[in-house]
């Protein structure tokens, strides 16, 4: 198989199709576009989500922490905490496990949430360390948001910009191939530093309160493939303006350099908001300093991005730019 996240009809056939339903307090299960579980627990519901920190050596605690949190608040939930599963590999040391550690107490910190538990084991099975994290959160049971509910004519409002984590991701995973292609080192210092913005608790709590009518929150597949997991989930189409979509500066140069479509780029750190108050959810979230912008609309079914050129239909979601890459060069 492919590396890198299952495509939509593999996973649909391989996995969603083989599992039950046998639990009425689940509300929403596992599903395309979903990722996250919301239980019923009366007043309140608990919302879970277990995601991994693969393809990467660096700052994985820092990702696995806030990765598996952006679920939680993209159902509109506050997160409570994480369980982490740590898996070692035997030639690393007891010094990197507690690099590790302490990276994802700081992340827990920084949210203001536990680490509630977990599991550490040193394995042969990775070449690498890999964190896995389950978040928990919770919010009333009128306040939860999904990824499926989202009207044709609504606005499409995004957060930040596109393909925050892949940046830091390349610049430090390419840094020499970086400075021989010309990058300059202040910019790939710059890059490595984005991942202060890969948090979107605050503006999915934010759009819960709004009573926007869908959220997700864009990780592996990049903008394109959090939009065609949205739509698809929500039985729509969209139509986007490739001309709005933010790329920061130094992503333009990195992928540039490296001949990589930010667009489709592993992408924590964007928020998709659905609404049909664009306008006004955009200055509610800058007035808390958080950059948005309307980037097109829900439409009947078509996944359409205008360009300067013409347009670009989405029939499928897109293999994400880093693990193209990655493999291209043996990494």
């Amino acid at each position: 198989m492919q590396a890198g996240k299952v495509k939509i009809s593999k996973l649909k056939n391989l996995v969603l199709d083989r599992l039950s339903s046998n639990n009425s307090d689940v509300l929403v299960g596992p599903k395309l576009g979903e990722d996250s579980a919301v239980i019923d627990f009366g007043e309140f519901v608990a919302v879970m989500s277990t995601d991994p920190i693969t393809g990467i050596k660096e700052g994985v605690g820092t990702l696995a922490v806030n990765i598996s949190c952006n679920d939680i608040a993209a159902n509109g939930a506050q997160p409570i905490g994480i369980q982490q599963a740590l898996l070692i590999p035997p030639n690393m040391s007891e010094q990197e496990v507690v690099a590790i550690v302490e990276d994802i107490n700081q992340a827990t910190k920084n949210l203001g949430i536990d680490v509630l538990g977990g599991h550490t084991e040193v394995t042969d099975i990775v070449k690498q360390p890999l964190v896995s994290c389950t978040a928990i959160g919770k919010t009333t049971k009128d306040k939860f948001i999904t990824s499926s509910d989202a009207q044709i004519g609504d606005d499409i409002v995004v957060t930040k910009w596109t393909g925050l984590e892949g940046t830091s991701i390349l610049a430090n995973t390419f840094n020499d191939k970086l400075l021989k292609l010309g990058v300059k080192k202040e910019v790939i210092n710059e890059a490595l530093n984005l991942t202060k913005d890969i948090s979107v608790v605050p503006e999915g709590l934010l759009g819960a309160n709004l009573g926007v009518n869908a959220m997700h929150d864009v990780t592996e597949g990049g903008l394109y493939g959090a939009l065609y997991e949205l739509t698809t989930a929500s039985e729509v189409g969209f139509k986007i303006e490739q001309e709005k979509l933010p790329v920061h500066k130094v992503t333009e140069i990195i992928t540039t350099a490296l001949n990589i479509n930010p667009y489709s780029l592993i992408g924590s750190g964007m928020m998709i908001l659905i609404t049909d108050k664009g306008s006004e959810l955009v200055k509610k979230l800058n007035k808390e300093k958080i950059k948005a912008s309307i980037i097109g609309k829900i439409t009947p079914k078509n996944k359409i991005v205008r360009t300067n050129e013409g347009k670009i239909e989405i029939e499928t979601a897109p293999e994400d730019e880093l693990w193209r890459i990655l493999k291209e060069n043996n990494k």
